[in-house]
């Protein structure tokens, strides 16, 4: 492949194989590999390089310097770099060789291979500008033979424990992490599959000094241990980035049923896998390590300021922050996007703000030397930045603040009209705030008095004194004061803009406007099983409130369920939905209650309504793992006596505690989970528990545990003394649980949760992807002898090839393509792979010969002849194949192609390429002899058996109508079982499908020891090295002689040249005239075994029958012939 052009030095290892006046083809010198200093190379190239292609092509320049020019284009095999030769001459030699000018040559050579590389449709990873990544791109492809499909992340050194420690290079793709080390002559290959791990930690190193290690357990119960990680945090977080996304689209792979929101006449439509893999839209061709950094930088902004996931972070800069009309400053960071400015204190929660452009009214430079910007917004709020930063990032942020402003004026004129849906705008104006939503004709869900009015005049007036100085809505400033009367309680009124305001809903209402009705006028008459869903739950949605016993209350419920199975079908619907929509209702307009959901289920919990509730089973196990760590106690104590938390705490997160706490305390809470965010959800589980933790100590069952919880929601509203703070006072036993929650569980903040998250999605989703499988498994009319563990490997590796399909269809079915890949990893014959045990993206992976493989596929997989299998298909076609009476007759019957119980000679044919790519994976010369002595007998029985054939005597025949070859099935197991080798490996076939997981991953080659005499050989140079040269090429040409003398010799036969002048020896007389009749037949042969790999050497003189194997074996090694099929 060609590369960008890269300085290379002159020498001794490499040696021209074509040269010109301007370009050199070199190769390695391959003879160094048996010697002890190669060896000591290669491990030094292994730890402190990447190990380089053995063919390149070197531009020539005239230096004085003495470097030799630059690489612009290396291979790993000659047939490779040959292409790559034969292009350059043609297409830019001549062209160079007319410039006269040294420099214009070489200028205008490496422009041409520059653009070349850079235009190519290859990956990105080899195209870097980063010589050692592209290196080490290229190393990475060649030593793990991974395909194009497959990118390339990252790179790291580190050391691979396992009996020695042993030091390589760490290679991260999107779907494998690989290790690679080569220490004095010892190669060390491990390939683990991202979606078979189990667990991901960070450990100290195993002699316990250093926290530099990372452990690797996969399903298999392999343990890889990584050490000497310099850069281990940023490895870790690579590792489990891809990890993660890999579980995404391991969910994904297994799901059997289409998207719940999609129609009987949508059902077919595919779901691609790129958008699992969060690939940005126009990235595709950037280094993925860039990529990925870019897109956890994005992805920390969307969460820190609840923005939309389109918006990217443009620029930053360090700065302080004045808020004119007050005397805080805060020291931070301001950030601008496409739509927003924001900024964020570096004291936690002290300030935070997110103004869009659209907002803005002025802008000017105060103090150009200072780099001190102004900005007034809305809502009179005045902003004021004092960069911190060099004045050239300063000036390029203030530039850019100035395109971004003038590109949303537009965006001003639907300013008005938005604002007059927010209360906060009628509150500051001394008017009422209207009411939205429900309550507007059916009143408000709290009628019950738990405040007094005084106390609710006053908390308005916090809200109005803070909305004149932090602004409102669009332009809100959030405080520390801010965070405080959240959680004192939310006027009703005011209730629905600040959700909006808190989840960020707000900004995508604002980013979308008519969305919501235009998924209402696209969907006229829309059937789907989610809308079927929500008809059942409908009724069912908070009965107790009035606004839903009325046919007004239940459209506005089915609208907005309605609309978000519009918007995302993948999820569509899923019951818990239906509740937290009707709370939302009562406050909020339909659009307002519909984007707020979207919020809700894209980005605050995640996952949670999806069909397998995979977020919401996640952070149960979350909420176990916090209880055992905060509440060891009480945690044991539920272990002991098998009592599941799930049963209380599940429905706590899927309907935010609606239905759990009375109606006026789970608004209370509402409020704080739209501030906070998922955490508060624990921190409000975890409170309840330890408040109640004497009386569950006593328990011995689930029932009980609901008891009592009940019974302590009831209770909220009662009195108990509060000691905290040194003070004693009495309050409610709410706001005593709101308290222990913010006071005992601080420290369960949104990083600890996340990271717990992580933690426990690999165990949850491996769990959910076996017990998917195992379903599946249950529900095949027929396992025939299969066992439940040969089972389960057969339906992992069919998934396996559903994880890597680039599209997701409604059925789980295979094309014959994508069967062929699979059929590799049952079986070694089947599969490309030759040096290691993985199945590296067999669902794209080409194989050889696969005429074989799509016969099976046609003859007995694919029984009903549509082109697609499913897994019962696959389990009834592999039982056919390995419970079958005998293989033989299997064999005859798969290549009778009319089915009439004959072989024609083209089923022969077929027959004898078959065989050669059963055996192109074997050593020595046996299965070439077998299949060449096969053919000549399946030859001879013909003619023996032709009509008016005796003994001596030629067939008689009309010489105008060729010689008719059918081969019945009793003469082919004739012609089998008289060679051994044929009856033994046919008696063994059944055994070369291996239906259980046997990969480690880990693949060691030990290259043989370099003996005394190699040393010498690298030590001395000179007359014995040339001398002992000199004799072996003599020795060669005597021992061609004596090859050429055996070929005249009698007893030999050959399959590739006939002189039809010159009779065969051995050979009787009805033969030879069959095989001088039929040259076409020699001559496809002939092809065959070219094209299937084996030696032309080997091709050209006799091959040895199986019962000539044992002489062969004493003979030479340096008569005998190689052949690796």
């Amino acid at each position: 492949m060609f590369t960008l052009p890269t300085q290379v030095e002159p020498s001794s290892s490499w040696i021209d194989e074509e040269a010109n006046d301007c370009f050199v083809l070199q190769r390695f010198n391959q003879e160094q590999n048996k010697t002890m200093l190669k060896s000591i190379w290669a491990t030094v190239q292994n730890v402190f390089e990447v190990k380089q292609p053995p063919f390149r092509i070197v531009f020539r320049l005239k230096t004085t310097d003495g470097s030799l020019g630059k690489m612009v284009a290396a291979a790993e095999t000659i047939k490779e770099i040959q292409n790559d030769w034969n292009w350059i001459e043609e297409n830019i030699l001549n062209w160079v060789k007319g410039l006269e000018d040294p420099k214009d040559k070489e200028n205008y050579a490496m422009t041409k291979f520059i653009s070349l590389v850079q235009t190519s449709d290859g990956n990105a990873d080899e195209k870097s500008s980063d010589t050692a990544y592209r290196n080490a791109a290229r190393s990475w492809r060649q030593l793990f033979r991974m395909n194009e499909e497959e990118r390339f992340v990252n790179y790291y050194s580190c050391s691979y424990h396992r009996k020695l420690l042993n030091q390589g290079w760490m290679y991260i793709s999107m779907s494998y992490v690989c290790f690679y080390s080569s220490i004095l002559g010892t190669e060390t290959k491990v390939v683990i599959e991202f979606k078979q791990i189990t667990e991901l930690t960070k450990e100290r190193s195993k002699r316990g000094m250093v926290s530099d290690s990372i452990k690797i357990v996969t399903k298999n119960k392999m343990i890889h241990q990584f050490s000497n990680l310099f850069q281990r945090d940023e490895t870790f977080e690579l590792l489990e980035y891809l990890v993660n996304l890999s579980m995404t689209r391991l969910l994904k792979s297994t799901l059997t049923d289409p998207a719940p929101g999609l129609s009987e006449e949508d059902k077919d439509k595919v779901n691609s896998n790129i958008n699992v893999l969060g690939f940005l839209k126009g990235n595709e061709n950037k280094p993925l390590k860039q990529v990925f950094d870019t897109q956890k930088k994005n992805t920390g902004f969307h969460w820190l300021f609840s923005l939309p996931e389109s918006e990217t972070i443009l620029a930053d800069a360090t700065a302080i922050c004045s808020i004119s009309g007050t005397e805080l400053t805060f020291h931070g960071i301001v950030y601008l996007s496409q739509t927003f400015i924001a900024f964020v204190s570096s004291a936690k929660y002290q300030c935070q703000m997110t103004i869009p452009f659209f907002t803005v009214m002025k802008v000017e430079r105060i103090n150009s030397q200072t780099s001190t910007v102004a900005i007034t917004a809305r809502h009179g709020l005045k902003l004021l930045f004092q960069f911190l930063s060099d004045k050239v990032q300063s000036d390029t942020f203030c530039s850019l603040l100035r395109d971004r402003l003038q590109s949303h004026i537009p965006s001003m004129k639907l300013l008005k009209p938005f604002l007059a849906t927010c209360a906060s705008e009628s509150l500051v104006a001394n008017k009422d705030p209207p009411i939205s939503g429900l309550a507007n004709k059916f009143g408000y869900l709290d009628t019950k008095v738990v405040r007094t009015k005084a106390f609710e005049k006053s908390v308005v007036r916090a809200w109005q004194t803070y909305f004149g100085v932090y602004g409102r809505n669009l332009t809100l400033v959030r405080t520390t004061k801010f965070i405080k009367i959240i959680r004192i309680g939310i006027p009703n009124n005011l209730r629905g803009e600040l959700w909006e305001v808190c989840s960020g809903s707000l900004h995508k209402r604002f980013g979308n406007p008519g969305h919501y009705e235009k998924l209402h006028a696209d969907h006229v008459g829309y059937k789907s099983l989610s809308i079927e869903e929500i008809e059942k739950d409908l009724n069912r949605s908070l009965p107790e409130y009035s606004g839903y016993q009325t046919p007004e209350g239940i459209n506005s419920l089915r609208r907005v369920l309605y609309a978000y199975s519009f918007h995302d079908p993948e999820i569509g619907y899923c019951q818990a939905m239906n509740i937290v929509v009707s709370v939302l209702l009562v406050f909020l307009s339909e659009e307002q209650a519909f984007w707020l959901l979207t919020v809700i289920s894209e980005r605050m919990l995640p996952n949670y309504y999806s069909i397998n509730m995979v977020g919401a089973v996640i952070d149960n196990n979350v909420f176990d793992k916090l209880v055992k760590q905060f509440m060891p106690i009480l945690g044991d104590h539920l272990v002991k006596h098998e009592i599941q938390l799930s049963v209380a705490c599940l429905p706590w997160f899927l309907t935010l505690y609606i239905g759990s706490f009375p109606m006026h305390y789970t608004l209370r809470i509402l409020d704080c989970f739209f501030l906070e965010g998922a955490k508060f959800l624990f921190q409000i589980g975890l409170a309840i528990l330890k408040i109640n933790g004497d009386e569950i100590l006593k328990i011995k069952d689930d029932g009980e545990l609901m008891g009592i919880l009940k019974g302590y929601f009831a209770s909220l509203d009662d009195v108990v003394d509060d000691n905290s703070g040194g003070k004693q006072k009495t309050t409610t036993k709410f706001n005593f649980l709101m308290m222990t929650a913010y006071r005992e569980f601080q420290n369960v903040n949104t990083e600890l949760i996340s990271n717990l998250r992580k933690q426990n999605q690999l165990e949850v989703i491996q769990s959910m992807d076996l017990y998917s499988k195992r379903s599946l498994i249950r529900s095949l009319k027929h396992t025939f002898k299969f066992s439940k563990d040969e089972l389960l490997y057969m339906c992992d590796a069919f998934y396996t090839i559903q994880y890597y399909k680039v599209s997701r269809r409604s059925k789980v079915i295979i094309d014959k393509g994508e069967f062929c890949a699979l059929m590799g990893q049952f079986c070694d014959w089947a599969t490309d792979n030759l040096d290691i045990d993985d199945t590296r993206h067999l669902a794209t992976s080409s194989i050889p010969g696969t005429h074989f493989l799509t016969t099976l596929f046609d003859r007995i997989f694919d029984t009903n002849h549509d082109g697609w299998v499913d897994f019962a298909d696959i389990v009834r076609g592999l039982a056919d194949l390995i419970f079958s009476v005998g293989s033989c007759q299997m064999f005859f019957n798969i290549h009778d192609t009319n089915q009439d119980g004959f072989l024609s000679r083209e089923d022969l044919i077929q027959f004898s390429e078959t065989l050669l790519f059963l055996f192109r994976k074997f050593n020595g010369d046996a299965p070439l002899g077998a299949v060449s002595s096969f053919l000549n007998r399946a030859m001879k029985s013909q003619i023996n058996s032709s009509p008016g054939t005796e003994e001596g005597q030629s067939p008689v025949s009309d010489s105008s109508q060729p010689l008719q070859f059918q081969l019945d099935y009793a003469t082919f197991q004739k012609t089998i079982m008289e060679d051994e080798f044929l009856v033994e490996y046919l008696a063994t076939f059944t055994s070369t499908f291996v239906l259980n997981d046997t990969k480690s991953g880990i693949l060691t080659t030990t290259f043989k020891a370099p003996q005394v005499q190699d040393i010498t050989d690298s030590l001395f140079t000179g007359g014995y090295k040339w001398a002992i040269g000199v004799t072996k090429q003599t020795l060669g040409k005597t021992a061609s002689a004596i090859k050429v003398d055996e070929k005249e010799k009698p007893g030999n036969s050959t399959l590739s040249t006939v002189d039809e002048k010159k009779p065969v020896p051995h050979v009787n007389k009805t033969t030879q005239e069959l095989l001088a009749d039929d040259k076409a037949l020699l001559d496809e042969v002939d092809a065959l075994l070219r094209e299937s790999g084996f030696d032309e050497e080997l091709i050209d003189h006799p091959v040895p029958a199986a019962h000539e194997l044992d002489q062969l074996a004493i003979e030479d090694t340096e008569e005998k012939v190689s052949t690796k099929a």
